[in-house]
């Protein structure tokens, strides 16, 4: 069914999607309200009325809006990365709702949009928020964590490529640990998906070059699997 997105403040409508998953039945709106990001690829926010984030996927190129018709656009295997992950044991936000653009309007901004959990209301936190404040025994059990998490997805043949502090969200107390944009994908080929995997790590560690946890245990373990 369609489904109607306006912004809170001017109620001028972003655009129609067609809602492929979640909340059946008739067509229905959707507010966003307070932004918390908007760059090249996504906008983010909050869905208003709710404690539930939305996020519009933006399109790069004209063969994205393609792909939609393929399952294979961006807002497509960000939702099913999602589900992958939870499969395998690896913390990644509840996926609620998804809708893709449709019809395509001419010079059309989004490609989809999904909704998804709040984790912070779960008191999750980006890691590249909380670095700084991070101890050492906290910084030994997230070594551990990211540990156990890069040896289950090489288990599986699962690669989550974007790999950096910005998308791994983590619990200050418990040092759980959940992963957003999560376009991940289950390879056939182990080859490919090793050359894959190590670039992700190397992805992780240029995130920690510039970072508070440079040098320390969590950087020295991406250092040594990094081969």
């Amino acid at each position: 069914m369609l489904t109607r997105i306006r912004r809170d403040n001017s109620k001028t409508l972003i655009q129609h999607f067609l809602r492929t998953s979640g909340n059946a039945g008739q067509g229905r709106e959707l507010t966003l309200g307070e932004i918390l990001l908007d760059h090249h690829v996504s906008t983010v926010g909050m869905l208003s009325g709710t404690s539930m984030v939305l996020k519009l996927v933006k399109a790069r190129t004209w063969h994205e809006h393609v792909k939609v018709f393929w399952k294979r656009s961006r807002t497509h295997t960000e939702y099913t990365g999602a589900q992958l992950l939870r499969s395998i044991g690896i913390g990644a936000p509840e996926v609620y709702e998804m809708g893709i653009s449709f019809p395509i309007p001419r010079n059309a901004l989004y490609i989809g949009y999904y909704l998804m959990e709040n984790l912070t209301e779960s008191g999750l936190l980006s890691l590249s928020d909380i670095q700084k404040d991070l101890n050492d025994q906290q910084v030994s059990l997230l070594t551990d964590q990211i540990r156990i998490t890069l040896q289950t997805l090489k288990q599986h043949s699962v690669l989550y490529s974007d790999l950096h502090l910005d998308n791994i969200f983590c619990h200050p107390e418990t040092m759980e640990l959940k992963f957003i944009d999560t376009g991940a994908k289950r390879y056939k080929r182990r080859k490919v998906f090793e050359k894959k995997h190590r670039k992700a790590i190397r992805n992780l560690l240029n995130s920690l070059e510039s970072s508070s946890l440079k040098g320390t245990e969590l950087d020295l373990y991406c250092q040594s699997i990094n081969k």
